[in-house]
């Protein structure tokens, strides 16, 4: 490139097909915009009734630097995109810049055999198995270039996303009611009990295995389950200690043998393994997630695959989607079973998908267009399956105790609200990291559903 067009000419050119692939070329101009680079796409630039080509040509001609062209199957059939292209080639030729066109490829079904055969001599960056990583090259093949950018402006960035995408979907002042994902549990056994083993615990006996929830803790066995229970599947009591469950929670007992925290955590774990029991009990399908353990129903189980009328499996494509769940005993701010919304796929209703980068993928395109009230309307009937459409959820802790469960969850009224958009534009980022977890993140605050 000529000094002079090296001095001039500071844009980056995203062209692509609109609106097949709006989101990722958004999430591209607006990273690049908050690294300093000068950027022009038509999503963020043109107004309706503008002279589109008039504009678009100008721009190619006098003020671009690299034009970077996603690819995509949809983005090779376009006109407008073919004639961007056919622009930027004169403009490649007549700066003698071999490196002016740079081809991002986006999509995995896109062919070789389907590529114009000028961008497939060229060394294009590869976003199709993360954004991150795919970013990362380019910035650095920019760099290489000594491609002219500004100091970082991600207020830049942020004001431009807030002024384009977000100008109908901020807050609003509106009475609302949300419904959480905690769902409370209103009743206990009234005592835990810990048994003091005589002897050392069977090597043969493994708690795990057990019908009820058994935690081993210093020479004594936490649990709910009575004495003749533990004498007659574990071994003998040399005693047995008991605390009230509601002083547990209160943290008003006395007690040589732990403190709160110990008893608390010890009633949570408790809480926790009654509801992997519980859902082991109804045959659920187990995924095993990094941190603990998720459930999904198998096809067949559910009459076409619907709880009165939800679907809570379905397709995508060669797959099955299962609507699943996880659980997680919280005793503050009050005894809650937080129960978190999961998407699991299948080969054919039975078999899961091993990889856990294809499950994250595809319960990223499945998850697209799930709003607030899709994912509470699943969850609900989800619950209504486990409690059988009663008020409760029952899970045995006990030969004759269970911890009960409600089937509503809390609701929380807000003085503010929002606007629900009619789709989902924006793609969920992924991380420079590889995908080798779903897990939805363990958050302190209460996971409000849209009521």
């Amino acid at each position: 490139m000529n000094q002079v067009n090296a001095q001039t000419r500071r844009t980056l050119f995203v062209s692509h097909a609109s609106p097949d692939d709006n989101d990722f070329t958004q999430w591209l101009a607006l990273k690049l915009i908050a690294l300093g680079y000068d950027v022009w796409c038509d999503i963020l630039t043109l107004q309706k009734g503008s002279d589109f080509w008039q504009i678009i040509e100008k721009e190619i001609r006098d003020n671009t630097c690299k034009f970077l062209i996603v690819l995509s199957s949809t983005a090779i059939k376009r006109q407008g995109v073919l004639n961007e292209i056919a622009t930027a080639k004169k403009v490649k030729e007549k700066l003698k810049d071999g490196n002016f066109i740079i081809p991002l490829l986006i999509d995995e079904n896109l062919s070789f055999d389907d590529i114009i055969i000028e961008l497939i001599r060229l060394n294009a960056v590869d976003f199709k198995k993360s954004w991150a990583q795919g970013i990362g090259a380019l910035i650095e093949a920019l760099e290489n270039q000594n491609v002219p950018k500004d100091p970082p402006n991600f207020l830049k960035s942020n004001m431009l996303y807030q002024q384009i995408f977000l100008h109908d979907k901020g807050v609003i002042t509106k009475n609302e009611t949300y419904d959480s994902n905690w769902f409370p549990i209103v009743e206990f056994p009234e005592e835990l009990k810990f048994h003091e083993m005589g002897i050392q615990l069977p090597i043969d006996i493994n708690l795990k295995q057990q019908p009820f929830p058994i935690i081993q803790y210093k020479n004594f066995l936490c649990t709910f389950a009575s004495e003749p229970f533990i004498k007659q599947n574990i071994g003998q009591i040399s005693k047995t200690l008991r605390l009230k469950t509601s002083d547990i929670l209160t943290g008003t007992f006395v007690n040589d043998l732990n403190n709160e925290k110990d008893c608390k955590r010890l009633l949570i774990q408790i809480i926790n393994d009654a509801f992997d029991l519980s859902m082991e009990a109804k045959s659920l399908r187990e995924y095993q997630m990094s941190n603990k353990k998720a459930y999904w129903i198998e096809k067949g189980k559910l009459d076409k695959d619907k709880m009165q009328n939800i679907l809570l499996i379905g397709k995508q494509k060669k797959l099955k989607w299962h609507f699943g769940i996880s659980g997680t005993g919280r005793l503050y701010p009050k005894p809650v079973l937080m129960i978190s919304s999961h998407i699991f796929f299948t080969y054919d209703g039975f078999r899961l998908v091993e990889s856990k980068a294809m499950q994250h993928s595809a319960r990223r395109r499945q998850g697209r267009n799930w709003w607030n009230d899709t994912w509470r309307t699943k969850l609900m009937f989800f619950v209504k399956y486990l409690s059988e459409e009663k008020d409760l959820i029952n899970m045995p802790v006990g030969e004759n105790e269970n911890i009960c469960v409600a089937a509503a969850p809390l609701k929380f009224a807000s003085d503010v609200s929002y606007n629900t958009p009619k789709n989902n534009r924006l793609k969920e980022e992924v991380e420079i990291e590889e995908l080798c977890s779903i897990d939805e993140p363990e958050g302190s605050a209460t996971d409000l559903i849209e009521g």
